[in-house]
């Protein structure tokens, strides 16, 4: 069953690589606009990050809940930025499909994203032997 899932995931990933492909490509050839680029995916992923990170910390915190709220705000006003980016750089119809497209998409991308990036930190922060050349022994 378990690899079952892990075929359905690939197959979601790649459908998902394709409709973002397709989407791209059909805003550049019209309005010479892409918004699935590297740099809207890093800030759509941190923004969505923050937020589900602020709504943990908002909720287990039982002294200030306030820090959590922070740590959204910031992950929202990141995904502003980028919706802003959108309507000042496309038509007004272009930018609130592409605006859609981008809120709906970017939460899978999330998902899928987190757990890469932690298991790549965890692998890169291996700790190593360290040698000292004149200890006594």
């Amino acid at each position: 069953m378990l690899i079952l899932k892990l075929i359905a995931l690939l197959i979601g990933a790649f459908v998902l690589f394709l409709i973002m492909d397709r989407f791209n490509r059909f805003s550049r050839d019209e309005i010479g606009y892409e918004y699935f680029t590297h740099e809207h995916t890093i800030a759509m992923v941190i923004g969505y990050a923050l937020i589900l990170v602020g709504r943990v910390w908002s909720i287990g915190s039982t002294n200030d809940p306030l820090n959590g709220i922070i740590v959204m705000l910031i992950g929202i006003a990141i995904i502003a930025m980028v919706i802003k980016n959108n309507f000042n750089k496309t038509p007004r119809l272009y930018a609130i499909a592409g605006s859609l497209m981008q809120i709906v998409i970017y939460i899978p991308v999330t998902f899928l994203i987190i757990p890469i990036a932690i298991m790549l930190f965890g692998f890169l922060s291996q700790i190593k032997p360290v040698y000292t050349i004149n200890a006594r022994d």
